[in-house]
């Protein structure tokens, strides 16, 4: 029986581990799915984040894979040391696409991606690595998204748009086609985006002005 470590923490985690098992049951026919969920300690340091790796039992065994679920606030730290032992180890993660997602053909999706329900990917699109699309959001034809990613629910990417790596989109955003938002930044003001934004960028519903990101 194929063997999937859950790795992850609080509500994302019981998230995915219920995302895996309607996968397997809408899979034609049935898989059977050996689920092993692993909660982790927020403010655990590298080295608590490997011992705990290596006390995963059966995680070398033949066939085994791994998925890490957190939330937007340790994308850019503990996701990414997660996704890069588990690659030392040489442990497959394969993408979590939920069903009622739709992802045309010819879109390329890179290790771990979560792609929810009812989210659109459409043709000619790359999603990077560690990256997650939110329930219901669209990501049109031609668009980059870099990896470990967050694009909220229900988020609207034009065609032809560049989202770099380790931006975070929040609800209701939407980025007009072929606009370009640089690596490492936060858009949490909902609304229509029609100009390109420099990496490292703040932007907030409550602040009126951009606000650059220091030593992110």
């Amino acid at each position: 029986m194929p063997c999937k470590h859950v790795i992850g923490h609080g509500p994302e985690l019981a998230r995915a581990l219920a995302a895996w098992r309607s996968v397997a049951l809408s899979s034609v026919p049935a898989a059977v799915l050996e689920l092993r969920p692993l909660e982790l300690d927020p403010a655990a340091s590298q080295a608590a984040l490997a011992a705990a790796l290596d006390g995963l039992e059966g995680l070398d065994d033949e066939g085994a894979s791994a998925f890490v679920a957190l939330d937007a606030r340790f994308l850019n730290g503990m996701r990414l040391d997660l996704m890069a032992s588990l690659r030392l180890r040489g442990i497959a993660m394969p993408a979590l696409v939920e069903p009622g997602a739709l992802v045309a053909a010819g879109v390329r999706m890179d290790d771990n991606c979560w792609i929810g329900a009812g989210a659109i990917i459409q043709h000619g699109s790359r999603i990077g690595f560690n990256t997650v699309i939110g329930a219901g959001a669209i990501v049109g034809s031609g668009v980059t998204v870099g990896h470990s990613a967050w694009i909220d629910e229900g988020v609207v990417i034009g065609r032809g748009a560049r989202i770099g790596a380790q931006v975070t989109l929040g609800l209701g955003v939407i980025v007009g086609h072929g606009r370009q938002i640089g690596k490492l930044c936060i858009v949490d003001k909902a609304g229509r985006i029609e100009q390109d934004i420099a990496a490292k960028t703040f932007l907030h519903a409550t602040h009126a002005q951009p606000i650059v990101i220091i030593g992110a």
